[in-house]
């Protein structure tokens, strides 16, 4: 398919994220007006559509996964995704897929699932996909990638702000003023609701996927000596830029806490779901002082699943009383659609020929375009 590089003309991107909370697929069709890398968009539909079990159970434990399960999950997941979008009658030029990731382990390598072919061939246009690796080949992190769009979406003329998605794993985007001289930064924090999610599952007997609105965690007392353990995991003391993920802070990780503290009642696992959810909140709040000084933000915009969790967000609201804390609303980009969306822009980028990475945020040596593309004549 041939993209004209006319200035006025138009293109519609359905956008697609699965995150590393694997819960389901977040799709945003966008028209973006415009060749540079502020064109005009337009929100034209966005969804969540929650993952069958089997994606589900097996996505939550990635690493678990042995290469022939591997492949089948990216045959299994790229038919799903088609069928999916088939059933939204939606009319659109490019698929942008972020797909699943199973194994992130920068600069070596990065795996994300869900074959593109399918995509292409039901719906005859172009998939954009493996939007990390040209990164990392560059010894970048290939993550995190949405900075560039919280540019796009939150830059201000005069204010430095702070952008934050909590998904499975909580990043931050520090974005300075059109003014100001000082780079933009961005890393993993840490933990968003991964480490919670797993907690809730056994507690709830896996009748819940997550803490609703946080409140099982306002039901339970801080456990200082769990906290303090916590927050000596060796991820806290990297400098960015760092990346986290399910090597970090996966089952593995969550199993060997329970094995040190497992708790012994109903009111002992509401105080391990509130001290992940500190922990989470904490390790957003130190982020954001190490910038506090240099960069003086006043507002913070949030994203991701995370930003419904109100225990979370008091928390949060308490560590950084200097700064308003609010959600994702802005011209039809909300703190649910923001990353599918986000996908769809880096695919804009590319078909622009415009680079995707910052590399004062991944580490890259090089600006580079991101992204592959699956032609449906392949």
């Amino acid at each position: 398919m041939k993209i004209s590089s006319d200035k006025k003309s138009s293109i519609r991107i359905l956008g697609l994220m699965t995150g590393s909370s694997a819960d389901g697929l977040d799709l945003c069709l966008v028209e973006f007006s415009g060749n540079g890398e502020s064109p005009e968009y337009k929100i034209l539909f966005s969804t969540e559509i929650p993952y069958p079990l089997t994606f589900q159970s097996a996505f939550l434990n990635p690493l678990e996964l042995n290469d022939k399960q591997i492949e089948i999950f990216d045959e299994d997941l790229g038919q799903w995704f088609a069928d999916e979008i088939s059933k939204l009658e939606l009319e659109f030029d490019i698929i942008a897929s972020h797909g699943q990731t199973i194994k992130h382990e920068p600069p070596q390598f990065t795996l994300q699932i869900g074959d593109p072919k399918y995509m292409a061939r039901r719906f005859n246009v172009p998939v954009i996909y493996d939007f990390r690796s040209a990164d990392i080949e560059q010894g970048g992190q290939g993550a995190p990638l949405i900075p560039i769009v919280d540019r796009l979406l939150f830059q201000q003329a005069d204010e430095n702000v702070l952008a934050l998605n909590i998904g499975g794993i909580a990043n931050l985007t520090v974005i300075p003023a059109l003014n100001n001289k000082h780079p933009l930064l961005a890393w993993d924090t840490g933990p968003g609701n991964t480490l919670i999610d797993k907690a809730v599952r056994i507690y709830s007997n896996h009748k819940l996927n997550y803490d609703p609105q946080g409140s099982i965690a306002a039901q339970g007392k801080l456990n200082r000596k769990l906290l303090d353990h916590l927050l000596k995991h060796k991820f806290y003391q990297l400098p960015p830029p760092r990346s986290a993920g399910q090597e970090q802070f996966g089952n593995k990780y969550f199993m060997s806490l329970l094995k040190q503290f497992y708790p012994n009642s109903q009111q002992e696992f509401k105080d391990l779901i509130l001290t992940l959810t500190v922990l989470t909140g904490r390790t957003i709040a130190t982020s954001v002082s190490t910038i506090a000084k240099k960069y003086s933000p006043k507002s913070m915009f949030v994203g991701g699943g995370g930003y419904k969790n109100i225990s979370l967000m008091n928390i949060l609201k308490q560590d950084l009383p200097g700064i308003n804390i609010e959600g994702v609303k802005l011209k039809g980009v909300t703190e649910d659609n923001k990353e599918a969306f986000g996908f769809a822009y880096l695919a804009y980028l590319k078909i622009r020929s415009l680079p995707g990475n910052i590399p004062s945020v991944t580490g890259a040596r090089h600006e580079v375009i991101l992204g592959k593309s699956y032609s449906p004549d392949l």
